[in-house]
């Protein structure tokens, strides 16, 4: 039987590799740490996968992570690929 008029798509979580491409090289070893300590993981797989957005994120950890951005002065379109 078909149904028509439903799709099989799955939400697409936004990860922020976005805002890691404007890190400066210096500072992004500094950037992963307090990535890492916001999301409270720690490996830099687990961090791969909310980049990616693989891994959904909470709302808070959301937030934290614009934090941690905004701290290192990237400000602007810190979400998606």
């Amino acid at each position: 039987m078909v149904i028509t008029g439903q799709t099989n798509k799955q939400k697409q979580a936004l990860g922020f590799r976005r805002g890691l491409a404007q890190v400066r090289m210096g500072e992004y070893a500094e950037v992963r740490e307090a990535l890492m300590e916001a999301l409270g993981i720690n490996n830099r797989n687990s961090l791969a996968a909310y980049a990616s957005g693989r891994q959904e994120m909470k709302v808070t950890q959301a937030e934290a992570v614009e934090g941690v951005f905004n701290r290192y002065g990237v400000t602007k379109n810190i979400w998606g690929e």
